[in-house]
């Protein structure tokens, strides 16, 4: 029992900054000290912002803690001791960042786990760490000081895998260091013979090599204890599928006191741009290019706006065959006089009266009876018995915008035509319609190939009339790349905004979920694009998103709210839907 108490008391006392003897000569450096230089190092090196966390820790197990990546997040402790004096703290955490950020920029995609096994993993992703760092040296030959110096391992350290790991990283890494092992003999000349590390085939092929080889050693690995010496080497998950690790509701909450204090405002990590408001609100800044826009982007991780992340290019739509959409007309005609005639019965239907008037169209009996009170009991009465009974103006505008990535180009289950085919239908027939019922109304697209590169299409637009031009464009839409939801809906907004209509409504039509090539799984695009709703309704836009996906209750609702969406299942009715979703969002 009292050497349990001392063993958590000592850990105690390293937590709360209270070296025991054998830290008393060494200085803690946290990382809210050092974070925004490590933001602003970062930055200069790989051209974008990548966000720095401190790491949920518990105190009991300190020295087990090794920074991890999650997507373009750098998770790394909430401090580290100086190492020597040649190490400190500071450099730990720019070496740790660093690292971090090579496996970023270099490692394009995840080894599978099937692969190979505990202590294949271990070797190959000692070899992989070699391989973005040597990348990263080469446009970066400083960075080998930075590294080399918190390499400790020594040939005389040979009693665990552990040990060997350290030696073959160092080895690797450090071309002064000396090392008279086969092993490692045979590993540097592996590395040292690739002449393209681009591919990290190089890593899985090397590693396996060098893991059958060791196996002679028998020496038994400890997937727990046998670690790497040097500190600022990532736990390497962001290499393997496995470690794909998207966030519970829980992990999404502040993990520690230091990011607690950054989002209650510290400006000093806060990635947000307190100065620019037009950022904090969605709104585009015009670039240098006559219809490109840039825009915010959102990250859930660190609950901050990045500003001018995302660029959105406006290109001009590709006629097509207008016989296209003459044909949609002609199929559908009996649904657009139907649709017509529900429109055109909301536009004139309810009155507003005024009152108190002396001259009018009727009597307002309840004037009436009120002044009659009053001149029998002798008191001068209202003359203003008379009213008059206005219809409602519709006061509306309403945008389409309509998802164009590659997946539209597929068939509907059970259907003979493509995603793409029926949003070409719907638009038609919505356009038709609303033409005739005569509310102001435009027909948008987009699709997205990275944050640099959005293209929005505007088929329609307001004011214009929808005539052989605008039908030619939505003739020759197509389906191609990704769907980067969150800028195109802050663009859409941008073109409501130019609206004075008292209700403005943006109608998205999409088969999937937010995604793109630069991003790894669905949760961050998915809250950029809730951001954007939300932005949207701050400006009194209202937002509803008609989803083709049979899928889609599993996200949508949490981007559009639990009223502002519909998932179509019977896809054969969905015109008729989407036409009466209108006239019951637009009574």
């Amino acid at each position: 029992m009292k050497s349990a108490f001392n063993r958590i008391s000592h850990r105690l006392k390293r937590y709360f900054g209270k070296p025991d003897h054998q830290a008393e000569h060494r200085s803690k450096i946290l990382l809210t000290d050092v974070h925004r230089r490590l933001a602003i190092y970062l930055h200069a090196m790989c051209g974008r912002d990548l966000v720095i966390k401190a790491m949920e820790e518990d105190f009991l197990h300190l020295e087990k803690y090794r920074p991890y990546i999650e997507g373009n997040t750098i998770h790394l402790p909430s401090f580290y001791y100086d190492q020597a004096k040649e190490v400190t703290g500071v450099e730990v955490y720019r070496a740790a960042a660093v690292h971090a950020a090579a496996h970023i920029m270099h490692t394009e995609k995840a080894f599978p786990d099937a692969i190979a096994d505990k202590w294949q993993k271990a070797v190959i992703s000692v070899v992989e760490d070699a391989r973005v760092e040597a990348l990263m040296m080469q446009e970066f030959p400083g960075l080998i000081e930075l590294w080399r110096d918190q390499h400790v391992a020594t040939p005389w350290q040979n009693r665990s895998a552990g040990d060997y790991l350290s030696r073959l990283a160092r080895a690797l890494l450090d071309p002064s260091y000396q090392d008279d092992d086969p092993w490692i003999a045979q590993g540097r000349t592996l590395f040292g013979a690739e002449r393209n590390l681009e591919t990290h085939d190089v890593s899985i092929r090397i590693g396996s090599a060098l893991a059958a080889e060791f196996r002679k050693k028998n020496i038994k690995f400890n997937v727990h204890a046998d670690r790497l010496s040097a500190l600022y080497r990532d736990d390497n998950r962001y290499s393997w599928e496995y470690a794909k690790h998207e966030p519970t509701r829980a992990e999404e909450m502040p993990t520690s006191f230091f990011e607690l204090k950054l989002l209650m405002g510290n400006n000093e990590f806060a990635n947000v741009d307190e100065d620019n408001k037009e950022i904090s609100e969605g709104k585009p800044q015009r670039s240098n290019g006559k219809d490109t826009y840039t825009y915010a982007e959102w990250d859930y991780r660190s609950q901050a706006e990045t500003a001018s992340w995302v660029t959105v290019h406006e290109r001009k739509p590709k006629p097509g065959e207008i016989e296209v959409v003459d044909q949609i007309v002609l199929q559908n005609g009996h649904l657009i006089s139907r649709m017509e005639r529900i429109l055109h019965a909301i536009r004139y239907s309810g009155l507003r009266r005024i009152r108190k008037l002396e001259e009018g169209d009727e009597v307002d009996i309840n004037a009436a009876v009120r002044a009659l009170i009053d001149l029998r009991s002798g008191i001068h009465p209202d003359t203003r018995i008379m009213m008059r009974s206005l219809r409602k103006n519709r006061d509306i505008s309403v945008l389409v915008l309509l998802d164009l990535s590659n997946s539209t180009n597929q068939r509907i289950a059970g259907q003979e035509q493509t995603v793409l085919e029926l949003t070409r239908q719907i638009c038609v027939l919505f356009a038709d319609v609303i033409e005739d019922v005569g509310d102001p109304f435009a027909i948008h697209g987009f699709c997205s190939k990275s944050r640099h590169n959005v293209e929005y299409f505007r088929f329609k637009d307001f004011g214009q009339p929808y005539d052989g031009e605008s039908k030619a464009r939505i003739a020759g839409m197509t389906g191609q790349r990704s769907t980067r939801m969150g800028a195109a809906i802050r663009h859409a907004a941008h073109h409501l905004d130019t609206q004075e209509a008292g209700k403005k409504l943006l109608m998205l039509i999409t088969d999937g979920a937010p995604s793109d090539i630069d991003v790894r799984g669905t949760k961050y695009l998915m809250y950029d694009a809730k951001m954007a709703v939300n932005e949207a309704a701050k400006r009194g836009i209202h937002t509803h998103c008609i989803s083709l996906d049979p899928k889609a209750d599993e996200y949508v609702s949490q981007i559009f709210g639990a009223r502002g969406y519909m998932v179509v299942d019977h896809v054969r009715y969905l015109p008729e839907k989407m036409l009466m979703i209108y006239a019951g969002l637009t009574r």
